[in-house]
């Protein structure tokens, strides 16, 4: 064998060996949710996520009469926040959901990243509601080991994962007769 064709055969087993150990990228993950729609929960209408695993899930319970005067039935605000939720999800706009305002009154919203503007309205709450404190309730956010989820702002951020793995979570609890599930709204 020739110095130059044991050089080029070394060079080939370390390639080969190079490329069996080096880190591959990892499978994309499936998201969490894969649409969501309106459906019903306990008797009333509900925004309800399909999981990744087709699982249909209530995340909000549409109970409140607030904006009935306004022509914002239960029934309507649950079909017009489930089709933004979804509509959200397909164009990859729901990295986060947080809070803020819009025409002076408080929202829910989503934002590319974790301490960015609110750029897709999901709804509007009542004037005086304070949107972090309904954002908590809905979701029933707590502490984690990992640290509050509104770490860098005092706007809560919370991940799409997170808000899945809180309805089903939800869902999973034993549910009283006026509120299984979902949060109600």
């Amino acid at each position: 064998m020739k110095p130059g064709q044991l050089v080029t055969g070394c060079a080939a087993v370390l390639c080969g060996w190079a490329a069996g150990v080096a880190p591959q990228p990892a499978a994309a993950a499936a998201p969490a949710a894969q649409s969501f729609f309106c459906g019903t929960a306990a008797g009333a209408p509900a925004t309800t996520v399909v999981t990744a695993d087709g699982r249909q899930v209530p995340l909000i319970r549409w109970t409140s009469a607030a904006f009935n005067d306004a022509g914002w039935s239960q029934q309507r605000r649950c079909q017009e926040v489930s089709a933004r939720f979804d509509g959200l999800l397909k164009q990859g706009r729901l990295a986060y959901v947080t809070t803020g305002r819009m025409n002076g009154l408080p929202v829910i919203c989503t934002a590319a990243s974790r301490g960015g503007a609110c750029d897709g309205l999901l709804y509007t709450l009542k004037p005086g509601q304070d949107a972090t404190s309904t954002l908590r309730n809905l979701l029933e956010i707590r502490v984690k080991a990992r640290g509050p989820l509104n770490e860098t702002t005092s706007r809560l951020y919370v991940g799409l994962d997170e808000l899945v793995s809180t309805a089903e979570a939800n869902a999973a609890k034993p549910a009283a007769a006026t509120q299984p599930g979902a949060t109600r709204f």
